[in-house]
């Protein structure tokens, strides 16, 4: 069920922490602080386990060849075990909140980001990339440098990460720092120039003064060689004021990511989980949620034609009406966005419960006119309406194909924790998808996921499209934990879908 508004506005303050994180201001605690804002638990399970039992003592199994929706694809091992248990509050051996980039210049080029060992109240100790250059067949690893201490840097913990590729295979890497015991807080931007192999020391967008709380960044890079901002890097998030509200900013660096412009606000109010995309002719476009009373979430678009300078009037895309999954954190609330690169058409899709009225199933929005207009929303998710539906991803490929993948529960007779992959087509611009087809190898058990406010994947995950392939990127928990062979470890899985 539901929480309040205001605690789904401030969800992504769960990222926020325990004791014992470092030395501080004195006085100063980020999860008081949340308390002190009223911030509310995302979903209504049992309590969270004690710092002694991070990891579930027992899992269910299930059936790897269901009765329906067999997997014909195997799934690829994305991420390596780089960060040592150091006994503390962090969940070991635990990804989670996979994103994934493709480069315009070589489509066998994906570079894949994650959070690397969970704190279950929010963050990770390090934030993780992969590199594959032969279309996800194998794998690099590595760590991001200089973010936090455990890397070098200056952060207690990073969360949120997204990455893109620009010009000249240069990659983009955005994250979000914060510490547990002071109030600071930063969007960072680490910036690759050898396509991905490696990066270099984080570069700051913005930091919020006192305890106002930068949120929920994406990252964004004009690739279209004709666009008059060609190479242009946006960066876009929301800032949790401690006077209250939510705003919506907007920077850009016209360097390659070494400075980034000062903020423009897009939007006043209380504003949550912007996704940027650019279309033919360098037009920059935003969709985000608005919380509002009632259990209603405003989706809302507003484009720009100079480069994130100015902005439109926000328009309206739909309104979202999230039930959530009981005992788990997902992308509810939060909204997944592709542009066809064609075409300039935009497809919107997040998880919504109107038509069950208590269990979440995929919908989707389209918009042919520059998101002047939208399409009324249409389910596509296709499992029984009793299992839910969630924490989608959209891609569009080279030929216009649009293709949606997305968590559901179908094949768990409980409905409560055996978590499947699917993936749906359209290949008429959006207006009917086929049959879902199930892309993960087994049913997975969601109850070694990391814990952060419930069995916790991440609020989105990856899916990005070349000319041909689609390349999922999910978290799951096929693997024996190398700790203690009873139990599961969640990883980041991919695999190419034609």
């Amino acid at each position: 069920m539901r929480q309040s508004f205001t605690g789904l506005a401030l969800i992504v303050l769960a990222l926020l922490c325990d004791p014992g994180a470092g030395a501080g201001e004195p006085g100063f605690s980020r999860a008081e602080w949340i308390e002190a804002h009223e911030v509310e638990n995302h979903f209504d399970g049992g309590a969270l386990p004690g710092h002694g039992d991070t990891l579930p003592a027992a899992g269910r199994a299930f059936a790897s060849s269901p009765s329906s929706g067999k997997a014909a694809v195997v799934n690829t091992l994305v991420n390596g075990e780089l960060v040592e248990d150091d006994g503390g509050f962090a969940q070991p051996e635990t990804q989670a909140e996979p994103f994934l980039a493709i480069d315009p210049l070589d489509e066998r080029r994906l570079l894949a980001a994650y959070q690397d060992t969970r704190f279950e109240t929010g963050g990770a100790r390090a934030l993780g990339y992969s590199l594959s250059t032969n279309a996800g067949r194998r794998w690099s690893t590595a760590l991001i440098p200089d973010l936090t201490i455990l890397t070098g840097g200056r952060w207690q913990r990073a969360s949120d990460p997204w990455v893109a590729f620009g010009p000249g295979h240069r990659a983009y890497y955005a994250s979000l720092a914060f510490d547990e015991t002071r109030p600071d807080n930063s969007i960072v931007i680490s910036t690759s120039t050898d396509g991905g192999s490696t990066f270099g020391a984080p570069v700051t967008v913005h930091r919020p003064a006192g305890t106002d709380f930068d949120d929920k960044e994406a990252v964004v890079v004009d690739t279209y060689p004709t666009s008059p901002y060609f190479g242009r890097v946006y960066v876009t998030w929301d800032m949790v004021r401690n006077a209250g509200g939510q705003p919506l900013l907007f920077s850009w660096s016209a360097d390659g990511g070494e400075s980034f412009s000062a903020p423009v606000t897009v939007r006043d109010g209380v504003n949550l989980g912007v996704v940027p995309v650019v279309a033919p002719g360098g037009v920059v476009h935003l969709v985000w949620g608005n919380f509002a009373p009632f259990d209603r979430v405003e989706l809302l678009t507003a484009r720009s034609e100079d480069g994130g300078a100015t902005w439109s009037a926000p328009q309206h895309v739909e309104d979202a009406f999230a039930a959530g999954v009981p005992g788990m954190r997902v992308g509810d609330g939060l909204v997944a966005v592709a542009v066809d690169r064609r075409s300039g058409a935009l497809y919107v899709v997040w998880e919504d419960a109107r038509n069950t009225g208590r269990v979440d199933q995929i919908m989707v929005s389209r918009s042919t006119d520059g998101g002047e207009s939208w399409s009324a929303a249409e389910v596509i998710s296709d499992g029984p309406d009793d299992a839910a539906s969630f924490t989608p991803a959209v891609a569009v490929d080279g030929k216009g194909r649009v293709g949606v993948t997305y968590y559901s529960l179908r094949n768990d007779p409980d409905r409560r924790f055996g978590v499947d992959l699917f993936i749906t087509f359209s290949n008429n611009g959006g207006r009917t998808f086929g049959a879902s087809r199930r892309i993960s190898q087994t049913t997975w058990d969601a109850t070694f996921a990391a814990f952060s406010r419930g069995k916790f994947l991440g609020d989105y995950q990856g899916l990005v499209a070349g000319q041909r392939l689609f390349h999922p990127l999910f978290v799951s928990t096929y693997r024996a934990s190398d700790r203690d062979g009873s139990r599961r470890q969640p990883d980041v899985f991919t695999t190419g879908i034609r």
